[in-house]
């Protein structure tokens, strides 16, 4: 009887004194996880696990929920200074085949193209996917969808593997531009529209969004540049470029005026979560599509507008560099520094024609440095991979992301891989960059030396960053989701994304490209 009385109050003074050591204020809080840490991963630290909302939170005046660690440290106990973040990033000691072979690559295009002209109605569903933790991703995403028919025409052999296709797009493009915005914002700007007819998504979200008529008009005049070059004028006077009584209109024309006029307008972020009038990604796409119109319009005997879309692109580029370099990378905006979307703006919004932030340049090797940091230390599931030996690295949208917990995403990892491609082919084009960044790369890639750096090196961390996806979606039979968990590396979100397969093809052609 005594030693049971004996036992008893030992584990009753013990979970007394644990319950008074977790009792800490909220503002006291010294966060003991990351963004996504489980009660599991918590408890396991020895650290106190309290979830908090903001009903439960009466220093809300003061401070967000949001910003109350739920993981915390006992009272009383200091944590250790944290130690300097680490790469993760793993080069492949196997630089001999591709990531995915040729049927493999088929069998993405296969499923990519089941979401594309929905109907034969020429639109683009974002996922075919109802149930995911934003809700349906069954919509027309003008941003994903005019991504996704850029690449279309990127990634196909000829004009036969996608003139239906574009053609239904552009017939869609016309019909949605005609609508009436009933949400009271300029239709161009409207994130999505329901399917499969094009009806304007009239619930609340997150608007306007300024990158879809560049993203739009860069997609309609790569198209129409094919056009030409097989003297089909026709489609794109009636179409794309009309002449009516001496006025020039059009869907480019229309989409690529909105630019002029409203470029340093704010608009919602990549992700739809904040907003501001300085995006890198809305300025950089934006500068694409107004270098790439001013050609356009020069073709079409247009120099007036030309000179405007050249100026304008002029305007937008002085603000590229001076406001999105922070010394150490590229940021995508004021409250959001390092971001997805700079990874994928490089590949998307590079032009040639001005060379700013090529692919093997100082500023997006610094960038990558900084990002391969972030994205390691984030995610349990980039360590892991890397301590199994498994090659590359997985990135996200952002740090501190909470999105269906924060994971890599598949999208932002194979346009990563498609920045390496792309500077394998730089290097063939214009020979190595300068001793500055290749100091930088030899970082990046964990080299002792820059000596061995070529254009295989980049070809060989394409290959690794591709052979890191290809690990975490071969089980899934090459169905690739939104996301990759940060803890498991199993699929997860919504299934078969088509932007995910759009910036795996976008990379596998690059690659393609960086072996001829």
């Amino acid at each position: 009887m005594m030693m049971f009385l004996t036992l008893f109050l030992l584990n009753f003074y013990s979970s007394f004194s644990s319950e008074l050591s977790c009792s800490v204020n909220y503002e006291d809080r010294l966060d003991c996880g990351i963004s996504g840490t489980t009660q599991e991963e918590c408890e396991s630290k020895k650290c106190c696990w309290s979830p908090t909302t903001s009903n439960q939170n009466p220093y809300l005046g003061k401070l967000n929920s949001g910003d109350v660690p739920w993981c915390f440290y006992e009272k009383g106990v200091t944590p250790s200074p944290t130690p300097e973040p680490t790469t993760c990033f793993l080069l492949s000691d196997d630089d001999s085949s591709a990531p995915f072979s040729s049927s493999e690559v088929a069998k993405f295009r296969e499923y990519y193209l089941d979401n594309i002209n929905i109907e034969g109605k020429g639109g683009v569903v974002a996922a075919p996917d109802y149930n995911t933790p934003g809700g349906s991703y069954y919509y027309h995403w003008m941003r994903d969808a005019a991504l996704t028919m850029r690449s279309l025409q990127e990634t196909s052999s000829s004009l036969s593997d996608y003139e239906i296709e574009m053609n239904s797009y552009i017939n869609w493009v016309v019909t949605v531009q005609a609508e009436t915005d009933t949400n009271g914002y300029d239709i161009r700007t409207e994130p999505k529209f329901n399917l499969p007819n094009g009806d304007l998504f009239t619930d609340g979200w997150c608007r306007p969004q300024n990158d879809g008529p560049g993203l739009r008009a860069t997609a309609l005049i790569m198209y129409a540049n094919t056009l030409i070059s097989n003297d089909n004028f026709d489609f794109i006077k009636k179409h794309l470029w009309r002449v009516e009584d001496d006025k020039i209109t059009g869907a480019i024309k229309y989409d690529l005026d909105y630019i002029v006029n409203n470029y340093n307008s704010s608009t919602c972020d990549l992700w739809e979560e904040f907003t501001s009038s300085d995006m890198f990604w809305n300025r950089i796409t934006m500068k694409k599509a107004m270098i790439l119109g001013a050609d356009f319009a020069t073709k079409m005997g247009d120099d007036e507008t030309a000179a405007l879309y050249t100026s304008t692109a002029e305007a937008i580029n002085s603000t590229l560099y001076n406001n999105h370099w922070d010394g150490k990378a590229i940021y995508e905006a004021e409250g959001r520094t390092y971001d997805g979307a700079v990874i994928v703006g490089f590949n998307v919004g590079y032009d040639k024609s001005d060379n700013l932030f090529y692919p093997t340049s100082y500023e997006v090797a610094s960038t990558i440095k900084q990002y391969n940091l972030l994205f390691c230390n984030e995610y349990t599931i980039n360590t892991k991979d890397t301590t199994n030996n498994i090659p590359g690295v997985l990135y996200g949208r952002y740090g501190g992301d909470t999105y269906a917990g924060g994971n890599p995403w598949v999208l932002t990892t194979a346009a990563l891989a498609n920045v390496f491609y792309r500077g394998a082919i730089y290097i063939k084009e214009n020979g190595l960059p300068d001793s500055n960044a290749l100091n930088v790369w030899k970082d990046v890639f964990q080299m002792s030396s820059t000596s061995k750096i070529n254009a295989d090196t980049f070809l060989n961390a394409g290959d690794s960053v591709m052979q890191r996806i290809r690990y975490h979606v071969i089980a899934d039979e090459y169905h690739l989701a939104e996301q990759i968990d940060r803890n498991t590396g199993v699929q997860m979100s919504a299934e078969d994304l088509t932007w995910s397969y759009s910036e795996v093809l976008n990379a596998m052609k690059s690659r393609e490209l960086a072996t001829k």
